[in-house]
């Protein structure tokens, strides 16, 4: 009986992947699925990519600023977070595209079609270099005038994970099952790859200690030394690790599919304590003074102390995939399939501070 109740519990997040995957693999069309929304906190403003849509939302009051484009356009689809560079908002679409835009007047700084594949992970700023990782299986590199330097194309499956650099050396992990480790300073060349044994989606965090952290859909975390590529310890989770995993201090914590949220040593990977949320905790953390924050695919925000101890529970509807972001006193949780596009929770107790969903 358990065991029918754990699939059963799966089937919502398979038929989204499956359904996201053919949205991938359509080469015409406009997509019939989307992501769910994923956004990026600057100073007031929530910056949140869903749909046809870019949006800019004010933090406080989740009134709408502004759009871009201002009509949707055909197969422009975003879903990942959009980042901010030097004045320009940048966001690659399903459509192949990189796009960079002035966020005050929607005026396009430069737009690039370099890749074939859809961008479904959010570009990195790395030095003077833009890192966006294509489901083509390439990084590409571009100046920020949109010129491209360099392509890292070894990989042999989807770049679905926004790469992370320590200033020398760029990572970037592949669903093909490897890490990569290159020199942006010689074009994309690899330093290092290794072998992870399991695809990896959304999950790379680096560490300042300089050690990388990367979860796995083969139910592993690991820990590698960013240097040489040497794995300084793995450890079986009870699921899939999706997103990237939040390393504080001596500390790692993370959610997986089967709905458990867990905090390990970074020492050697050791338990520290284990809580269950009663659903598959697909996106990421965010952390606070006030404590670690998540959703469930049920539609539960929870916030939990570093100690593991439950806070406050808000169901918020729909399902939470995103990874939230903080703004001021504000937690805020992308929403997928629900009655709104954003919740605003106060981080102290959950209180919804207000929603956000687009005009039609």
């Amino acid at each position: 009986m358990k065991a029918k109740k754990m699939q059963k519990r799966f089937i919502p997040l398979l038929f989204l992947i499956l359904a996201l995957a053919l949205s991938l693999a359509a080469c015409t069309g406009v997509p019939m699925t989307t992501g769910w929304p994923e956004s990026t906190a600057v100073d007031n403003t929530i910056y949140t990519s869903s749909g046809q849509y870019v949006y800019a939302i004010d933090a406080e009051t989740g009134k709408e600023n502004r759009k871009w484009p201002e009509k949707a356009e055909g197969t422009k689809i975003f879903s990942a977070a959009p980042i901010l560079v030097d004045g320009q908002l940048i966001v690659g679409d399903y459509d192949s595209q990189l796009n960079s835009f002035d966020p005050a007047s929607n005026a396009a700084f430069w737009n690039k079609k370099d890749a074939t594949g859809k961008y479904i992970a959010s570009p990195v700023l790395a030095g003077d270099l833009i890192l966006a990782p294509n489901s083509d299986h390439t990084l590409y590199a571009y100046d920020k005038n949109g010129n491209v330097k360099w392509k890292f194309s070894e990989a042999k499956n989807n770049l679905w994970s926004q790469p992370v650099s320590d200033g020398k050396t760029v990572f970037v992990a592949s669903m093909d099952k490897f890490v990569y480790a290159i020199d942006p300073a010689a074009s994309g060349k690899v330093i290092w790859s290794k072998d992870l044994g399991g695809s990896v989606m959304f999950s790379l965090a680096l560490a300042k200690d300089g050690s990388l952290y990367i979860g796995t859909l083969n139910n592993e975390l690991f820990s590698i030394d960013s240097a040489t590529g040497k794995i300084n310890w793995q450890v079986k989770t009870a699921s899939a690790i999706w997103s990237p995993v939040l390393v504080q201090d001596d500390t790692i914590y993370a959610g997986d599919q089967s709905g458990k949220v867990f905090a390990l040593s970074t020492k050697d990977g050791s338990k520290v304590w284990e809580l269950e949320a009663g659903s598959p905790v697909i996106g990421g953390l965010a952390v606070s003074d006030k404590g670690l924050f998540f959703g469930t695919e049920k539609g539960d925000a929870i916030c939990v102390s570093t100690s593991g101890a439950k806070v406050w529970t808000t169901t918020v509807g729909g399902k939470l995939y995103s990874t939230p972001v903080i703004s001021g006193s504000s937690v805020i949780f992308g929403v997928f399939e629900g009655d709104k596009t954003l919740a605003a929770l106060d981080e102290k107790n959950g209180i919804l501070v207000w929603g956000f969903t687009p005009a039609k």
